[in-house]
């Protein structure tokens, strides 16, 4: 199985450490957990990087990382979550399913789907995780084709 995730080019060497779920929330986490977000596609990866972007100017790298196939993972079903799922007001429900996740350690990743294309799906990484094994391929430089900045 492979995911991507796309982060700044000074990150590259922590981008699968977690850390910046310490100093952040996201969607389905609080701050102060260690979390790396992966998505199933480089284009996903893209699109969940982009709608919090605001500079074409930061240096990016894709990462591809490859995991076993049979690796356990615990599945949000989009049908069990809330209406507005997809909206900022939902998330102290969906960051208490990431919590409640990464303090039960039964998996190590959460399968979500992303708010940006529901049938899409985003993993989630718990790095403290003893059952978490992953490879990575060397970083790709990344950027956004600038007709994507057109609309912004």
């Amino acid at each position: 199985m492979q995911v991507w995730r796309i982060c700044k080019q000074k990150h590259v060497d922590s981008a699968f450490s977690g850390i910046g779920g310490l100093y952040a929330q996201a969607r389905w986490t609080p701050q102060g957990f260690k979390v790396v977000y992966t998505a199933q596609s480089l284009a996903l990866a893209s699109l969940e990087v982009f709608v919090h972007t605001e500079s074409d100017r930061i240096p990016l790298v894709a990462i591809r990382a490859f995991l076993p196939e049979n690796i356990a993972m615990t599945v949000v079903d989009v049908g069990n979550l809330p209406e507005n799922w997809q909206s900022m007001s939902a998330y102290p429900t969906l960051q208490n399913i990431g919590k409640q996740w990464l303090q039960k350690q039964e998996t190590p990743i959460l399968k979500v789907p992303s708010s940006i294309i529901p049938v899409e799906f985003n993993y989630l990484l718990n790095p403290g995780h003893p059952d978490l094994q992953f490879s990575l391929e060397p970083p790709l430089e990344f950027q956004f084709d600038e007709r994507m900045w057109k609309a912004k």
